[in-house]
């Protein structure tokens, strides 16, 4: 005896429309009361209109029937193409990336005039727009795959995923319908194969919402951490990076026991600058100062603001006849003729290197040393302190 077992489908597709319509109020409400003046540059302001935009989409869709078809199917076709126009926008805001605002424009054109020729046939409207919007999913999910940060990396990858699967269920529910025919009545048809792609739909709203949102929170947690770390009038991380950087240097170097040094640089006569320039050309010196060092340096150098007019540069893999050559070349970098109207600038240098069983204040301490050391001898030139 064999037993037959039929599925019901669990919703029909008005109730996925109005549980979706849902589902975007709701995220577009907080995204609307959380919108910070730091949204303007992340994505994050023109998201949460596409939010928006889709959510009006649905309901409008879910109305169907109650409302005329130039609302459901017109009004509600263009504020679906807006939606995805939007989302794509969002992305590449978010990326950094341009966009090519005409090809945008002409899509929303397309879709909205389709939705509004074919009026109540919804199937032929949602065949055409599979192809366009699996398209732009596709486009969406390879910019997002595509070098991402390393702190958002894991989030970035699983929202394009997201993008690129519905970049292939799209066109193929399109395709699908296509077979079932153009004038069948898509609103009330049962879902059957369908209920899985709307199910899979339902989730992408959610994963892509919240991933976006998540992502423009880490994005913006990086950037403050940066700046926790960086020196606002030259650039140049600042002593509290100084301090970690020193911590796995010295790590590293215990382990490896290769050669490292620690240099440490003084502007000379910075306090005459300030006094007879004032403060703004003690600040530009200071920042010119920083341009030149950072110019003269090795790709693996790391230099730092150690506080006023004093720098500090660690340099891996350096020896105490490498540091001396490498300090030399820094300070004759430095010391080259300034634009006009602007101080010419030296500095003072003291280097020493890494012995085992040194410690950050040790080695600070003695390139502290050979920096007075150097300026006690006359300025504008290199001491080096062994251990």
């Amino acid at each position: 005896m064999r037993a037959w077992i039929s599925f019901e489908p669990l919703v029909d597709l008005r109730t996925l429309f109005l549980a979706q319509t849902c589902a975007l109020a709701a995220m577009a409400s907080m995204f609307w009361v959380a919108r910070t003046p730091a949204d303007r540059g992340n994505g994050l302001r023109t998201w949460t209109l596409a939010v928006t935009a889709q959510g009006l989409a649905y309901l409008l869709l879910a109305n169907a029937g109650r409302l005329p078809a130039w609302a459901s199917a017109g009004l509600g076709n263009a504020l679906g193409a807006v939606s995805v126009a939007l989302y794509f926008v969002a992305i590449r805001q978010f990326l950094g990336r341009r966009y090519a605002k005409p090809w945008l424009l002409a899509m929303i054109v397309i879709v909205t005039a389709v939705g509004a020729v074919t009026g109540s046939q919804y199937a032929v409207a949602t065949i055409f727009n599979g192809f366009v919007y699996g398209l732009l999913q596709l486009l969406n999910g390879l910019a997002l795959w595509q070098r991402p940060q390393a702190e958002l990396q894991r989030v970035q990858r699983v929202v394009a995923a997201c993008y690129v699967l519905m970049g292939l269920v799209l066109p193929l529910r399109a395709a699908g319908l296509l077979l079932a025919g153009a004038n069948i009545d898509y609103l009330n048809m049962p879902l059957t194969w369908q209920e899985p792609i709307y199910i899979f739909g339902f989730l992408f709203v959610i994963v892509t919402n919240l991933g976006f949102l998540q992502l423009c929170k880490m994005r913006a947690e990086a950037e403050v951490r940066q700046q926790a770390m960086t020196d606002g009038l030259t650039g140049l991380a600042n002593r509290r990076a100084l301090n970690d950087a020193m911590a796995h240097a010295l790590a590293m170097a215990q382990r490896s026991h290769q050669p490292y040094a620690v240099l440490m640089a003084d502007v000379d006569h910075f306090k005459r600058i300030n006094d007879q320039l004032g403060h703004r050309a003690g600040d530009e010196a200071l920042a010119a100062f920083a341009r030149r060092l950072r110019a003269a340096l090795r790709a693996q150098d790391l230099p730092f603001r150690y506080g006023g007019e004093e720098f500090c540069v660690l340099l891996p893999d350096t020896d105490a006849a490498g540091v001396r050559v490498l300090a030399e070349r820094l300070r004759a970098a430095v010391a080259q003729p300034a634009a006009a109207a602007a101080p010419t600038i030296t500095a003072s240098f003291g280097a020493t290197v890494w012995q085992p069983g040194d410690t950050a204040d040790t080695l600070l301490g003695r390139a502290d040393r050979a920096l007075y050391r150097a300026k006690a001898a006359g300025r504008d030139r290199v001491e080096i302190e062994a251990a």
